[in-house]
């Protein structure tokens, strides 16, 4: 018998990755998110949910008892989650509970999305086990997600990435973003002073997709590797469509008076994930070629 995969977020841009990567691969998948279902024609099973919802989770659990689960079910605004600190936290991280007792009896692979959010930022390079120190709310929400599951010490692995991004302008990413707002012709304030590593989706599916065929279990890190500043990542978003990169401006982190602090340097260190996962990334000079 096939496993079976449960996908929370599967309208998501990480969520409809997935799907995709392993359409021709041996799985039952159900999909789950809110509202219609993003994947055109999908073969697969699609159900609404609320991972709020106890009462929606138990009842999804019980009646197809999968053996893997991937949640990529997030609030992931920086900015919203700082401002509705409740929504954030209910849906990033008081929404675990609703799996941990299907964790505990049944034993299912249970992987889930974090963030190089949870650093502060100031030293970069970040390990596994480097301390974390999450400077804004949907960081401290994503740290507490992972503390829920490592307290409940059921069968799981954490995968903590940053800035994913995908060259389908259809769905939305940082990269499409990026798009709709020089395709405005207007200049376009960005920092030069935030630093990051980002991560192709594609990437990231492979890597978890990895992290099931050999059961590999803990906390990785998953990203190009390649250290870039958000002003460089966009000036290379923009040569890809062709665009006007005088268009680009740069400013500093206290220019922009956002509603949430930034770390600075979050970049994530991928020593462990290409060791121990065989993980190949993909910078962003050779996505964007």
């Amino acid at each position: 018998m096939r496993n079976k995969i449960l996908i929370t977020g599967s309208n998501g841009l990480l969520g409809l990755s997935l799907r995709n990567f392993f359409l021709n691969r041996n799985f039952f998948i159900i999909a789950t998110g809110r509202g219609p279902d993003k994947f055109l024609n999908s073969p697969h099973l699609y159900l609404n949910l609320d991972i709020q919802s106890p009462e929606e989770s138990e009842m999804i659990l019980a009646e197809y008892k999968p053996d893997i689960i991937i949640n990529t079910a997030a609030l992931t605004n920086v900015d919203y989650c700082e401002t509705n600190q409740s929504k954030c936290l209910s849906v990033n991280s008081h929404s675990i509970l609703n799996f941990t007792s299907y964790c505990r009896d049944y034993n299912p692979h249970f992987i889930h999305i974090s963030t190089d959010f949870v650093f502060d930022g100031k030293q970069g390079d970040y390990r596994e086990d480097d301390i974390c120190n999450p400077i804004n709310y949907y960081g401290f929400s994503k740290l507490e997600s992972e503390k829920i599951i490592s307290q409940n010490k059921f069968r799981s692995t954490i995968i903590r990435t940053s800035l994913v991004y995908s060259l389908n302008d259809d769905i939305n990413n940082f990269a499409s973003r990026c798009k709709i707002n020089l395709c405005k012709n207007e200049p376009l304030n960005i920092v030069d002073d935030q630093y990051r590593t980002p991560t192709f989706v594609d990437d990231l599916s492979q890597a978890i997709c990895s992290v099931i065929e050999k059961e590999k279990y803990g906390i990785y890190h998953i990203s190009s590797g390649e250290v870039l500043s958000i002003y460089q990542i966009v000036c290379n978003i923009a040569r890809y469509w062709g665009f006007d990169s005088s268009l680009i401006q740069r400013v500093r982190s206290n220019q922009l008076q956002q509603q949430a602090s930034r770390p600075l340097n979050s970049s994530l260190s991928i020593d462990k994930s290409i060791l121990e996962l065989d993980f190949k990334p993909t910078i962003l000079s050779k996505v964007l070629k």
